[in-house]
């Protein structure tokens, strides 16, 4: 209907289903004309003034790529959540409307959450450029050296847009991983980005959770798929990393990890399942050590799973 109203629409419609968002995303980046890119998922939506707001914080400061926070909706839940940023917020005074909860996937007291298993998920905060001490509206970098704490937020490509010669020039694609191509792309547009834009106190976006009890999305029916292809979108991007800071390799990788190992944890998988996961983190273990807190992790995540894999077997 678009395509047929408006002659800045084109509909692109595929014979076949890929199963996977990643091959529509990259047909799209293949048929794109402007100079300008963004993504939306068809069962989420754009805050009213989203397009306007991220296109005018990306062009005044001669930016390669622009991005604001979400907000998770939870419809069977009746609850919403802020998504994560490593830095002070005003968002409850930009919303007083709206009630915002933690992100808490992983269901422990909030206290734990923000004193203990928070530090641990996302480390230790790099305060590089910019303060971590008072409420910030607008974070400003000509490169991902100056803020690595970028990299540790919830890649969303749909809360973003990004200049066209960015992706185009790095030749920057979709991976072909069910879950995790959205992490790769997030990477490797932040390490390549010649000015990155991000709008603290922002909410460009409602991304709304099937957490209906009978829900049957790809994402939330975790099978060893999910998990394995996850694992490679980690090895992928700390692939990307080589020759860049020693934070900027941590903050790729390990604030993703402790959510692997609660998904995993909280699933079950067969003896021949476990030995693939195994093999995966290994690979990940083998290129990715930094320092002595990523090795415990990694070396944590291969013994939980031998621990399995032998209880399993008894």
């Amino acid at each position: 209907e678009y395509d047929e109203k408006y002659e800045c629409c084109k509909a692109i419609h595929h014979e076949k289903n890929s199963g996977a968002a990643y091959t529509p995303r990259n047909t799209g980046i293949e048929a794109c004309t402007g100079d300008y890119i963004m993504f939306l998922d068809p069962d989420d939506r754009y805050t009213l003034d989203a397009v306007e707001t991220l296109y005018h914080a990306v062009k005044a400061n001669d930016a390669q790529m622009a991005f604001g926070r979400f907000r998770r909706i939870f419809e069977y839940g009746g609850k919403v959540q802020k998504s994560y940023s490593p830095y002070m917020d005003n968002i409850e005074r930009a919303y007083p409307d709206e009630t915002f909860e933690t992100e808490n996937f992983i269901k422990v007291p909030d206290f734990l959450w923000d004193n203990v298993v928070e530090r641990l998920l996302y480390g230790k905060t790099l305060e590089v450029t910019y303060p971590r001490d008072k409420p910030l509206d607008t974070i400003k970098v000509d490169n991902i050296e100056q803020e690595p704490d970028l990299l540790k937020m919830h890649p969303s490509i749909w809360s973003k847009i990004f200049r066209r010669d960015l992706i185009m020039d790095n030749d920057i694609r979709f991976q072909p991983f069910v879950s995790g191509d959205d992490l790769a792309f997030y990477i490797e547009t932040l390490i390549h980005s010649k000015g990155i834009v991000f709008l603290n106190d922002f909410m460009c976006y409602d991304y709304y959770i099937r957490d209906l009890p009978d829900d049957k999305s790809i994402t939330n029916n975790v099978n060893v798929r999910l998990l394995d292809e996850l694992m490679e979108s980690y090895i992928y991007s700390r692939q990307c990393t080589e020759g860049f800071s020693k934070e900027v390799q941590n903050a790729t990788v390990n604030p993703h990890l402790l959510h692997w190992t609660y998904t995993w944890k909280n699933s079950e998988f067969t003896v021949e399942e476990n030995k693939l996961l195994l093999s995966k983190v290994n690979r990940l273990k083998e290129i990715h050590q930094t320092d002595r807190k990523t090795k415990w992790l990694l070396s944590s995540m291969t013994t939980a799973i031998e621990a399995k894999i032998k209880t399993s077997r008894e």
